[in-house]
C-alpha cells in the first residue's frame, strides 16, 4: 500500500470540519453543481405560457415547447408569427369587450326598469365620460356598473337565452315540443337580429359620419339585443282574453321604441370633445326621423314576427 500525504491532509480537514459542525449543532450541506443541461431545463420551466402565465410544471413546459415547435414547423415561421400577432390582437380586444360585462345587481334591476318603463325617465339619458381613463385621447365612458345609461352585453345575452328557453317551454306545455325547435328558434332569432343590426348600422352610416362609440358594432349589438326583454315579457303575458295580450304587446313594443330612440339619440353625436358643435342641424333631424321610424315601426313589426 502506497502512502499519500495529500489524502491524509484532506481526510484530516474533513474530520475537523465534521467535529466543528457537530459542536455547533449544524450539519454541512453538500454543494451540488448543476450541469449546463440542468440549467437549460430549469430555465425552460420558468418560461411563460399563453396569456403570460408561467409554467410551474416541467412536464407542461416541455409539452408546450414541443407543441410550439411542431406547429411552427407545420405552418412555417412566417405564418406562425402572423398567427401570434392575430392572437395578441384578439387578446387585446377582449379587454375592451369585458367593459360591457362589468355589471352588478343594482345596474341590472335599474336597466330593466328603464327598458320597461322609459316614460318615467325624462332626463339624463347621456352617458358619463371616464375622465380617469388612459385612452390616448379616445373617448371612453364609465362601465355599466357605474353608469346606468351605459350599454352592456350581459342583459342581451341573458335575455336571448331566457327568450329561447321560455318559448320552447311554452311549446312543451302545449304538447308540441320538439328538440329541433331549440335549433330552429335560435337560428331564426339570430337571423332576425342580424338583419336588424344591418339596417341600424347602414342607416347610421349613411346619415351621419361620427366617431362616437355608440355607432360601433359592439354597442349597436347591445341596443339591438335589449329587445329580448320585452319579447320575454310578451311570452309571460296572458293569452286570454285576447285584448289583454294585444295591449301588453303594444305597450311593450312602444316602450322599447322610446328606450331605443332616447338611448341612441342622446349619445350618437358625442365625439372626443364631448360636444355637438360640428354637427349640422339637418343631420340631427334626419337621424331623429330615422331612429323614430326604426324604433317604433320597424321594431314593432320585427318583434311582432318574433313573439
Amino acid at each position: 500500500m502506497s502512502y499519500n500525504p495529500y489524502a491524509y491532509g484532506s481526510n484530516a480537514g474533513s474530520m475537523n470540519d465534521r467535529f466543528s459542525h457537530e459542536a455547533t449543532g449544524h450539519t454541512a450541506q453538500p454543494q451540488v453543481h448543476e450541469s449546463p443541461a440542468q440549467d437549460q431545463f430549469a430555465s425552460n420551466t420558468k418560461q411563460d405560457g399563453p396569456g403570460g402565465m408561467p409554467f410551474q410544471n416541467p412536464t407542461t413546459s416541455m409539452a408546450y415547447q414541443l407543441g410550439q415547435s411542431a406547429f411552427t414547423n407545420f405552418i412555417g415561421q412566417q405564418n406562425f408569427s402572423q398567427f401570434q400577432e392575430t392572437v395578441n390582437k384578439a387578446t387585446a380586444g377582449s379587454s375592451s369587450l369585458s367593459h360591457y360585462f362589468q355589471v352588478n345587481t343594482a345596474y341590472v334591476l335599474k336597466k330593466l326598469q328603464i327598458i320597461l318603463l322609459p316614460f318615467f325617465k325624462r332626463t339624463n339619458w347621456q352617458r358619463v365620460p371616464d375622465t380617469q381613463s388612459q385612452g390616448g385621447g379616445a373617448l371612453s365612458f364609465l362601465p355599466p356598473k357605474d353608469d346606468v345609461n351605459s350599454p352592456d352585453l350581459y342583459i342581451p345575452i341573458m335575455g336571448l337565452v331566457t327568450y329561447i328557453l321560455i318559448w320552447n317551454m311554452q311549446k312543451g306545455l302545449e304538447g308540441s315540443f320538439n328538440p329541433e325547435n331549440l335549433y330552429y328558434k335560435l337560428s331564426s332569432t339570430l337571423a332576425f337580429v342580424g338583419l336588424d343590426l344591418v339596417i341600424l348600422k347602414l342607416g347610421l352610416y349613411l346619415l351621419v359620419n361620427t366617431n362616437s362609440p355608440t355607432s360601433s358594432i359592439t354597442e349597436l349589438v347591445c341596443y339591438v339585443g335589449y329587445k329580448f326583454v320585452p319579447l320575454t315579457m310578451v311570452l309571460f303575458s296572458p293569452s286570454r282574453p285576447l285584448y289583454v295580450s294585444m295591449l301588453a304587446k303594444v305597450y311593450l313594443f312602444i316602450a322599447f321604441g322610446v328606450f331605443l330612440l332616447r338611448s341612441v339619440k342622446f349619445n350618437l353625436f358625442v365625439n372626443a370633445n364631448n360636444d355637438m358643435a360640428n354637427i349640422k342641424k339637418s343631420t340631427v333631424k334626419k337621424c331623429n326621423y330615422f331612429l323614430f321610424v326604426y324604433g317604433f315601426f320597424w321594431q314593432s313589426i320585427l318583434m311582432w314576427l318574433m313573439a
